[in-house]
């Protein structure tokens, strides 16, 4: 028995499976019901959350898919990330970059041992979610307004003050456009937009908010010769202390 452990242990080290009885399980899913489903849904938020789209890419207007291979070893480390396609611009090396920024996977087992499997995987380019990402960067603030509840007097009172929009480093951009959209309660709309400063048609617009609907600001700036769309969603309460139970 031992001898016949020993000439596993050798054949596991030097073997690198492309498929196994259990493959490889990304993020907290293993011996989740749908354990597939859950890794390959963890998977793929980890690589919309760490995929940075080269700026070159994003000027040239380059999307597509790019397509990398790489190792779990039977400790679960992902080694030897190699790139099998390009799209170009520097897309390739930010694939790679989002297989090296990933944690321990649970490995791949053969008859009851962990093994080193390859696996393939896709990372897709898209320039509107791109643009999607680069807005979750950016958050909107006004007055003293904080969190996602507001009470009508609290709209009202900061009419006065501007709206801005603070960069993923903290700098402060002006608004080159603003828009408020009220959503009343049976989901009825009313929208105004203006050139970046609270205007008369988007007081009015506060005018006619009720407890139960939503407001909606979406500001829109430039930086770095991008423009770019923010938006926050406030729900009007009656009072703030309520809205926390």
């Amino acid at each position: 028995m031992l001898i016949c452990h020993a000439l596993w242990s050798q054949h596991a080290t030097d073997t690198v499976f492309t498929h196994v009885e259990k493959m490889p399980v990304f993020g907290d899913c293993a011996g989740d019901a749908e354990e597939k489903k859950c890794s390959d849904l963890a998977l793929v938020n980890f690589i919309s959350h760490h995929l940075v789209y080269p700026e070159a890419a994003i000027a040239n207007n380059v999307e597509g898919t790019v397509y990398v291979n790489f190792i779990v070893d039977e400790t679960g480390h992902v080694l030897a990330p190699t790139l099998l396609m390009d799209i170009g611009d520097g897309c390739g090396a930010a694939a790679l970059a989002v297989i090296n920024a990933m944690p321990d996977w649970q490995p791949g087992y053969q008859d009851g041992h962990a093994v080193k499997v390859k696996l393939n995987l896709p990372i897709q380019f898209s320039l509107r979610n791109a643009q999607q990402t680069i807005a979750e960067r950016y958050t909107i603030t006004w007055g003293d307004i904080v969190g996602d509840t507001v009470t009508l007097e609290q709209l009202k009172s900061n009419l006065p003050f501007s709206v801005y929009v603070r960069g993923p480093e903290g700098n402060t951009h002006y608004v080159d456009e603003l828009s408020f959209m009220y959503t009343s309660r049976n989901r009825r709309q009313t929208s105004a937009i203006s050139r970046g400063g609270i205007s008369e048609e988007l007081v009015a617009i506060v005018e006619k908010v009720k407890v139960g609907g939503n407001l909606t600001i979406t500001a829109s700036i430039q930086d770095n010769g991008r423009f770019i769309s923010v938006n926050r969603v406030f729900q009007v309460v009656a009072n703030l202390e309520a809205s926390l139970h």
